[in-house]
């Protein structure tokens, strides 16, 4: 009680100053913020339901639900990204640092739709990410994920994943490009794309949009070894208009030297 007594002008304090923020209706530090959002999306709980917008902060205990065309890019205070797309929605259900400062889990549960992933500064053994259908252990990674009521796919870029089913039956995918599936009945590797014939490679197309084309996505949610998947129709020629991220200047080209007199010899 005396701890909770404590906490709360600490917190009132570093609201001030502007270094946490608190949701007012529940009491709870931010975990995340959304640095990019097309509408519609928005983060429910059993108190509200808050329209994200490009700024707001999300928390643990929301529920992320998207539109048929919404998005929803969030950097978490430990610079995990992710992305939720078009007709997707999540839980939230844990975060690696928690309001009264205890250690937790990067613990998020996929209910459905398609999903960008990459680990941030913690530990890879912190990472949670529960689906209907089986688990998804991170092992240092970036990857897509798509999610329906019957199986999970994970596609690889970088790292290795653990995948397991509800009966544990597991596998681990490694290798950049590779696709793994979970179901009720097992967990099995699908192959690379570049290995798949046509009609597998239009299927997998359809459940991850992100390997297809990075045009919606800001330039930190972007992966370089995703253009490796399905480079037929990738787009990676995005103008900069649509890329919303501070690109460093370029560096000035280095001064010719004086040759001098040997100008002319050379």
């Amino acid at each position: 009680m005396h701890k909770l007594i404590w906490r709360a002008p600490l917190a009132a304090a570093l609201m001030a100053l502007g270094m946490i923020s608190i949701n007012t209706s529940t009491g709870l530090a931010a975990s995340g913020t959304a640095l990019g959002v097309n509408p519609s999306a928005a983060a429910e709980t059993k108190a509200e339901t808050r329209t994200l917008v490009v700024g707001a902060d999300v928390f643990i205990g929301d529920r992320v639900v998207t539109g048929p065309k919404g998005q929803v890019q969030i950097q978490f205070s430990d610079m995990t990204r992710l992305v939720v797309g078009p007709n997707s929605a999540l839980l939230i259900e844990d975060y690696l640092l928690r309001d009264d400062q205890s250690a937790g889990k990067f613990a998020i549960n996929a209910l459905s739709g398609t999903f960008r992933f990459a680990t941030g500064r913690a530990p890879k053994n912190q990472y949670v990410i529960e689906t209907p259908t089986g688990t998804i252990g991170v092992r240092g990674t970036e990857f897509d994920f798509n999610v329906n009521p019957d199986v999970t796919r994970v596609l690889l870029y970088k790292g290795a994943v653990l995948l397991c089913n509800p009966d544990q039956s597991c596998v681990t995918v490694d290798d950049t490009c590779e696709l793994g599936q979970a179901d009720l009945g097992q967990s099995q590797l699908l192959g690379n794309t570049d290995e798949m014939d046509k009609q597998q490679r239009d299927d997998v197309k359809a459940d991850f949009m992100y390997a297809v084309s990075q045009a919606p996505l800001l330039g930190r949610f972007r992966f370089e070894e995703a253009k490796q998947c399905f480079q037929k129709g990738f787009v990676s020629n995005v103008p900069d208009s649509l890329v919303k991220d501070p690109k460093p200047e370029p560096k000035p080209a280095p001064p010719e030297e004086d040759c001098g007199d040997f100008c002319g010899n050379l």
